[in-house]
């Protein structure tokens, strides 16, 4: 090799290496919008796959039961909300007065306790010697402008995923245009395995959802626990999100309960526990039973990075973006590259 081919390749190499750190320095920078896409995609895919299940089952095209995958979930939810609106909006009116009241209770607790008050102390000091101590124990003043912002980038998405329904072939012929000519038919077979894990995972997190909202509803009513319905649906919403969304809406129905007195803290939390561990027990092995299971802590550390980066969206995509990243490495790297075959559930 002489020195010319020397400096061509090493030309070749480096200008690589840069274009690939420009990429990814660019993707971290401008994370929230390829989660919003990748949300997006994930709509897409639901009502897609749910359009092609139903043509299979029933022999009727896809483009006829296409509009109507979109349409009937709306009007249920329509009709579900429309029916339990007075309800949902009295009770969430309550919680929002039962928190606050919560939490005094939780305070006067505290003080009662012998340390309390040279904790309490040592907080007021910390506060007062550095501000930002001050900053960050009042950070959760940001939650509602997170939150807006987490409505505003759903809106989008869903928008956005109506789009990409109408015609999909067209994205997924221009994603796969990307690749040599050699390896494309290998990366419509990986872009479809993707879109198969994806429809399936989230129709098994759908289910769960609705499952452990009812459970909780259900459970909370019969513990004579108020506001029951907006508790379960808060159970519902968070279940979306593995690990930290069932801790998340266990903390509202902890509070409202320990207003009732001890005994019915414990009650909720038997409750709430007993819940968790059927659907991670039971509900989810059974749904996902062809899915390539979840490792939590690998879960858990894509939502605490992805939470670092861009908040909120990453910790409601980390799970599904895991699925997607499962099926790439294992069929792109493990079997493509290393040459082994590895069956789908064992990664």
């Amino acid at each position: 090799m002489n020195t010319r081919q020397l400096a061509k390749r090493t030309f070749i190499q480096a200008s690589i290496t840069a274009l690939v750190v420009l990429l990814t320095w660019w993707v971290v920078i401008s994370g929230k919008i390829f989660l919003t896409v990748f949300g997006a995609i994930l709509l897409a895919i639901l009502f897609r796959r749910s359009a092609s299940w139903l043509e299979a089952k029933t022999s009727i095209s896809h483009k006829i039961w296409l509009p109507l995958t979109i349409v009937v979930p709306v009007l249920l939810f329509a009709l579900f909300f429309w029916y339990t609106a007075p309800q949902i909006n009295t009770q969430a009116t309550q919680l929002m007065e039962r928190l606050p009241q919560a939490i005094s209770h939780m305070q006067e607790q505290f003080y009662q306790l012998r340390w309390a008050g040279k904790i309490d102390d040592e907080i007021e000091s910390l506060r007062d010697y550095d501000p930002q101590i001050g900053t960050i124990i009042n950070a959760a003043s940001n939650f509602f402008s997170t939150t807006a912002n987490g409505i505003g980038s759903m809106i989008f998405a869903i928008f956005l995923g109506l789009f990409i329904l109408v015609n999909p072939s067209t994205y997924v012929n221009g994603t796969v245009l990307l690749v040599p000519p050699a390896h494309r038919q290998r990366a419509r077979e990986i872009l479809d395995a993707c879109a198969v894990a994806l429809s399936g995972w989230l129709v098994a997190k759908i289910t769960s959802m609705i499952v452990v909202g009812v459970l909780t509803t259900i459970g909370l009513w019969a513990l004579g626990i108020e506001l029951a319905l907006i508790l379960g649906i808060i159970a519902a919403l968070l279940s979306f999100i593995p690990n930290l969304g069932p801790i998340i809406a266990f903390i509202p129905a902890a509070m409202v309960s320990m207003i009732t007195g001890l005994d019915a803290l414990i009650y909720v939390t038997v409750l709430y526990v007993a819940i968790q561990a059927v659907e991670s027990y039971i509900i989810t092995p059974v749904l996902q039973a062809e899915i390539a299971d979840l490792p939590p802590a690998l879960t858990l550390i894509a939502q605490v990075c992805l939470a670092a980066l861009v908040g909120m969206t990453g910790i409601l995509l980390a799970a599904p973006l895991v699925v997607t990243l499962m099926v790439i490495i294992r069929m792109w790297y493990v079997e493509g590259v290393l040459g082994t075959s590895q069956d789908k559930s064992s990664l």
